[in-house]
């Protein structure tokens, strides 16, 4: 019982602190590996090509959302797209550290298909080829044409990048799929809602980012998760 206790207390302390930004009190915060998060100062900026920047600030940190657009909607971090990112950065005691959700090594998380294929049995843990990785194996079904219809991760490997393109052993060799992206770079960012009239923007956000002075090759993660941003006000273009 007592081990639950302090998760018990962040989520206490997270759902009382969240309804403090609402209904009128602009805001940024989320849990940071875990624990509370706060900006003192939150701000957002549109560039002359449509593209939105959140920055939250505290004494020491910064956190940064970047999507290509300010549309409502889902934007996926950690992909080939670097338009839509998010970054974490402190400065205390001479130590500085950086995270970003950028190109990292690491077990996949999400995939797209490029070719369903030809020739396939629907399988279980089939193995794959191609991309910088290795060990990622996928449940396939396969139709009565031989095309691999659905794909699921039975194991995640190890060592891919966002944009690894890999083929699913068996059939003809000709079913792709493209790494979206990886457990160490991966999240989203939610716009929903960007009002014109009060120039603000609200939204919530998730994300893993890998440490940048260690990337590709591994080191500690950055988690932000239950992320909220509301009526951050809009300030002329960078």
């Amino acid at each position: 019982m007592k081990r639950f206790l302090p998760l018990f207390i962040i989520a206490i302390a997270f759902s009382s602190c969240q309804e403090d930004l609402k209904p009128n009190n602009p805001g940024f915060q989320g849990l940071k590996d875990d624990v509370f998060w706060r900006a003192n100062d939150a701000r957002a900026y549109v560039s002359a090509t449509g593209k939105l920047t959140v920055e939250a600030y505290t004494e020491y940190e910064q956190v940064t959302l970047n999507t290509n657009s300010t549309s409502p909607g889902i934007y996926v971090l950690g992909t080939t797209n670097s338009n839509n990112a998010a970054s974490y950065s402190s400065s205390f005691d001479d130590i500085d550290l950086e995270y970003g959700t950028i190109a990292a090594l690491g077990p996949v998380s999400s995939v797209a298909v490029v070719a369903q294929g030809t020739g396939y049995t629907s399988g279980t843990s089939i193995a794959t080829t191609g991309g910088t990785g290795s060990g990622l194996t996928f449940n396939i079904t396969a139709n009565a044409s031989g095309a691999v219809t659905t794909a699921t991760l039975s194991s995640r490997g190890n060592g891919y990048v966002a944009g690894d393109i890999v083929t699913i052993a068996g059939g003809d060799l000709n079913c792709k799929y493209v790494v979206v992206n990886v457990q160490n770079s991966n999240g989203e960012i939610e716009i929903t809602e960007y009002d014109n009239l009060t120039m603000t923007v609200s939204g919530k956000f998730k994300f893993n980012a890998a440490n940048a002075n260690n990337s590709p090759f591994g080191g500690p993660i950055l988690n932000f998760q239950y992320g909220e941003f509301y009526r951050v006000p809009i300030y002329p273009s960078l």
